[in-house]
This record gives C-alpha cells, structure tokens and sequence, in this order.
C-alpha cells in the first residue's frame, strides 16, 4: 500500500502551508503521511485538519522514473501483489519474453509492472541491485533450483519473493557482504601464513 503526499492548500494554489511548516517536503511541495514532523501543527492526523490535495505517493507528478521504482521495491509487496495478479498461463521459462509479448519470466513481469520502458528499466535495474540477480532468479524461475519445487514458475517465483521479503532468503547486498568477509578473511589468513 503506497503512502500519500499531502496538502492543506487547494490544487493550482501553491503550497504555502507546508512552505512554513517543518515537516520534509517531497519534490511535489506536498509532505509524505509518513514522515510527518511531529512539531508541525497541520499535518498529523491528529490534529484533524483537511487535507486539500493529496495523491499516492507512486503516482507524484514529480517523481522520476527511478524515485517510482525505489517505492515498489523497498519491500517487495507491490511486487508480489503484481505478480500474484498474473495469469499463470502467462508465465513461461527459459526465455523472458515470447515473440508475441504474451508470455514472460519473472523479469518479463517486472519489466510490464513499470507500465513504460523508463519505469521497466528502472525496476530490473532495480530489483537486481536490491534482491536478486537474473542468476539467482532464473534457475527458481524454470524449475531447476531444488529449493522451489513449486509446480509453475509464477508459483515458484512467488514463493521465492515471500522469502526474500521475510529474510528467510538472502538479498544481493546481504550475499556480497558475506563475500566480502569470507574474502577478508582468506587474505588475512594467507597474510598470517606468509609471515
């Protein structure tokens, strides 16, 4: 569920309000539900002021393409709620794509999540550097990874996805970290050796 920019100033009025108060302001002038500054005295719900204009935050008419897709893949629920909406008749393995556009892979998905090339860009650039490489997805994607036995690839990609979004699957940055170390720590004991 996407948060939402908010403004106690009417549409085509400019943002005056949140001008002067302290709450972050997005790149629309709005501020986001929630990162309200607990000092301000016109955004918290509690105070129960009306709220004038207000859009979802995936939907900023200032938003780039990139800042869209950092928003779906801060936890993957937008994705798995996309993902979960396919028809598993439109999944397919060993290829991302059929010639015909009506079958895809995982990426494939994604890719069609973004609605336009520049968002589809942006999420597979997105969703590699974040969770999982196209080499640690299209093994489960095509049913040769023995840990998603699942029965269809959109059923073994979801699994996959609840994994990755709960922890129990690790994620690219958690994988290089562990590389890294496990690195380390080799050279210092071949330093330890040599001396």
């Amino acid at each position: 569920m996407s948060s939402y920019h908010l403004g106690r100033s009417w549409p085509g009025h400019g943002t005056p309000v949140e001008d002067n108060c302290p709450c972050p302001k997005m790149p629309c002038g709005l501020v986001e539900d929630t990162n309200l500054h607990p000092d301000c005295d016109q955004h918290p719900f509690q105070h129960a002021k009306t709220m004038r204009s207000m859009h979802p935050a995936d939907q900023c008419p200032e938003i780039s393409d990139s800042g869209w897709a950092d928003l779906q893949l801060r936890k993957l629920d937008p994705v798995i709620a996309y993902m979960e909406a396919t028809d598993e008749d439109a999944w397919r393995v060993d290829t991302v794509r059929s010639a015909d556009g009506t079958t895809n892979c995982f990426f494939g998905h994604l890719f069609n999540m973004g609605g336009n090339d520049a968002r589809g860009n942006e999420l597979w650039n997105g969703f590699e550097n974040l969770w999982a490489s196209t080499y640690m997805i299209y093994p489960i994607n095509d049913g040769t990874d023995s840990r998603y036995p699942q029965p269809t690839p959109k059923q073994r990609i979801l699994a996959y996805l609840r994994d990755l979004n709960t922890g129990a699957a690790k994620a690219v940055p958690q994988l290089m970290e562990e590389e890294f170390a496990y690195h380390l720590a080799q050279e210092k004991e071949m330093g330890a050796r040599t001396i």
